[in-house]
Order: structure tokens, then sequence, then C-alpha cells
């Protein structure tokens, strides 16, 4: 017997004539013709040295030897199916698995709003998720382990794929008893003013945005200096110290206790929200929808008070 001849392609005729009865049905259900039906299920019974099939009265009746191949060999048929249908969806973006890094201020409300929506479109997808900062974010996309990151502000992105999918703006906060009633923005200059404050660290993208619009400024004393290295603790530390910190509008639209007041800076102090990527990402279908949902929910900007 010739191993060799007996192919994928072949047993895949086989149990399409098996199950379906006719060769012209065989046909239609694997989008080929009659005659390559009919050469393939000769070239197989030539390679197994069996009569698979009898001819009678324009009807074909399966051998014995028939039934114990089908019953052998149909979970070939229908893996190849299977296969066939996962490369479909694979195609389309529709079963993968994608990794995905986010900077803590977006997973509140608007990366939870935007993996629902990816689930409910790819219900089959295996999504993996890190809180990360722009800096980890950026070495994991080079490194291969995340396919996509949502960071803000000035980033070094340099060789990898960059879009702007929306802006947000700096705000501080402060307990409502250091601010002044008809205080309606705050200036590099009397910031310091607000005594005691939480930093927002100066190597960090949104603290490099801060610190340049302090212009070398002397923020507060260095006495019981607290410097946070997470935006999330940030609120609670304001809250719970009373004391001043400069945070992101994403996170100051989730602040709702009424003893801390929300002051735009003055001038205005924006930045972008960066969707990031090795490859483009029409090329990587799952994230372009979630960079996409995300965008949405972006826009307008988070506003400011």
């Amino acid at each position: 017997m010739d191993h060799r001849a007996i192919t994928l392609q072949r047993m895949q005729v086989f149990c399409a004539v098996y199950e379906h009865g006719s060769f012209s049905a065989a046909a239609r259900a694997l989008s080929i013709s009659q005659p390559t039906v009919s050469k393939h299920l000769r070239d197989l019974e030539r390679a197994l040295g069996l009569s698979l099939f009898t001819l009678d009265q324009g009807r074909i009746t399966p051998s014995a030897e028939a039934g114990w191949l089908y019953h052998q060999s149909k979970f070939l048929s229908e893996g190849v199916r299977e296969l066939s249908k996962r490369i479909d969806k694979y195609r389309m973006g529709a079963e993968r698995q994608l990794s995905v890094g986010c900077v803590g201020m977006l997973t509140r409300s608007h990366l939870p709003q935007a993996v629902s929506h990816l689930m409910r479109q790819m219900p089959d997808l295996e999504l993996n998720l890190w809180v990360q900062t722009a800096v980890e974010q950026l070495s994991a996309i080079r490194a291969g382990q995340i396919d996509i990151g949502f960071c803000v502000g000035m980033v070094d992105c340099a060789e990898l794929h960059a879009t702007r999918i929306g802006r947000g703006k700096l705000v501080m906060m402060t307990p409502d008893e250091a601010a002044p009633p008809d205080m309606t923005h705050v200036t590099p200059d009397n910031i310091a003013q607000f005594g005691a404050a939480i930093d927002v660290p100066f190597d960090r993208p949104l603290g490099k945005l801060f610190h340049s619009w302090l212009d070398n400024r002397v923020q507060h004393d260095s006495g019981g200096r607290i410097v946070a290295y997470s935006l999330q603790v940030m609120v609670p530390l304001a809250q719970h110290l009373r004391r001043t910190v400069v945070i992101d509008s994403f996170s100051a639209s989730a602040v709702s206790d009424a003893t801390m007041r929300l002051i735009p800076l003055n001038p205005e102090v924006s930045f972008d929200v960066l969707a990031i990527s090795a490859r483009p990402l029409g090329q990587i279908e799952p994230a372009r929808l979630l960079a996409q949902t995300m965008q949405g929910l972006l826009q307008p900007p988070a506003a400011c008070p």
C-alpha cells in the first residue's frame, strides 16, 4: 500500500461520498467538480487495495470495508471542518488571543466598557489584561508580550505604531478649605499657596507635563513630601491626608467627594491618549476594534471643572 497516496483531501472526499450517498452531493458539499470526486475516490481505492463503493442502477452502495474505514477516519473530516471554521474566524479576528496593557486612569471606566463591547463582538476571544505604566507598556510591546497598549502623555514610541484616540487634561484637586471660594483656576505662581502636596513623579509622562507647566517653580516645601508613583493611589491619599494633588481629568471625573474641589490649571495642560502597537492596528482586528471603541468612549474629551 502506498501510504503517500492516502491524502487528507482524498479522505475528505471519501467521507463526503459516504455521508451524502452520491458523488454529485459530495461534490456540492466540498465545492469541487463531480469528476474530481470520482478521481480522488478511484485513487484512494487503488492506494488502499479496497473496493469502497458499488454502483447499482445509478445508486452507490458502500461496502463493508467503506463502513469500517468511515468510522475509523470520520474524525479527520470533522477535524478539518472545525479547523476551517477556526481559520475563517481567525482571518476575521473573531477567534484569537489579545494581550492589552493600559494605564490606571483608564481602567476605572473606559477600558471595562471597551472590553465589554469587544467581548460581545468576539465571544471566543482570549483576552489578557495588564495595568501598566507607559514605560512598562512600551517595553512589553517591543518584547512581543502585549499586542496593544493605551498610554497617555509624552511617550517615546519610536518605531512603533501610535494612534491618537483622545485627549485629557490636568486638573488640581484640593481640600475645599484650602482654596478660596471664588478661585476659578490655579497658575504656576499661586499653586504653592496650597501647602503640602502629593507630587507627580517628574519622570512619568504626566509628571513631565506638570513639571514643565510649573516652569521650575517650587510647588511646596520639602517637609513631609509625598511622591506617588501610581495615579490610582493619589486621589485616596489626597482625600485622607487633606492634601493637594494634580491629577488627570479621567480620574478627576470619578471623584465624588464633596469636600474636595477640582480647579483647572491656567494655562491649560492637555495630553494625548494613544493606542500603541508593534504592527498597524488594521492587521490586528481585535486590537483595532478595542482601540476604536476606546476612541468613541473618549470623545469628547473628559470635561474638567
